[in-house]
């Protein structure tokens, strides 16, 4: 594969899942600070909106005060399509880093990408 069908490749899967993948990017972002649910002294109630997109993001559903449906599985397979597609755009991106920059600094990066999130969380069990 020559290095226009890589960017070629990396463009199109990148804009095609790029506003889903900004929706699981934001509604993981609150999750990580529970934002999705109420606190235990009730001083903090979501807003319905968070919670039912919430219901997408964990359960592939759209939860309204109506109704609670059953999980889409069609919505999970576009899901595991959008998992491909980066995994797909991240491969081709670390390879057209190495051909268009020092490959020094491509490890360098690549290493402290792994080694951060990996000591910070390593240091939240001390």
């Amino acid at each position: 594969m020559n290095i226009k069908q890589m960017r070629n490749i990396h463009l199109y899967l990148g804009v095609f899942f790029a506003p889903l993948l900004v929706f699981y990017l934001i509604s993981g972002a609150w999750q990580t600070f529970g934002l999705h649910v109420p606190s235990r002294d009730g001083t903090y109630k979501p807003p319905a909106i968070i919670k039912s997109l919430s219901q997408v993001h964990k359960n592939q559903r759209w939860v309204d005060s109506r109704k609670v449906p059953k999980s889409s599985v069609p919505f999970r397979y576009l899901v595991l399509l959008m998992v491909v597609g980066l995994l797909t755009t991240t491969v081709l991106g670390i390879m057209m880093a190495f051909k268009y920059t020092k490959p020094w600094v491509v490890w360098v990066c690549l290493v402290l990408g792994t080694a951060i999130p990996i000591i910070l969380l390593w240091l939240a069990r001390l």
